[in-house]
């Protein structure tokens, strides 16, 4: 009874950071998530990170899809793009920076 009850509370969707091939391009939002022709999330805000020299993107996936090196595609204007679901902050992982 009590694992029903937290499947049946779960949040539908994980907030994850995502690493996206794309060198010419950035996700802005809302551009979908997909796993084997699947749509399983879409993406909320992206933007090239220049601290760590890659295309990043935050999405709402299915929690299936929200463990680090998870390989996913999204479209960014109009072309399929490999993505990788990655630790949060690529940056600092341990949150070092803010901790000084």
């Amino acid at each position: 009874a009590a694992l029903q009850e937290k499947v049946a509370n779960s949040a539908p969707r994980r907030l994850v950071t995502l690493e996206v091939d794309a060198a010419d391009a950035e996700a802005s939002g809302y551009e979908p998530i997909w796993h084997d022709g699947k749509r399983v999330g879409f993406v909320t805000s992206g933007g090239y990170g220049h601290t760590v020299g890659k295309s990043l993107a935050m999405a709402l996936v299915e929690p299936d899809f929200a463990e680090p090196g998870t390989e996913l595609t999204t479209h960014v204007i109009g072309v399929e793009r490999a993505t990788i679901v990655i630790l949060p902050s690529p940056h600092d992982p341990q949150g070092k920076r803010m901790r000084v």
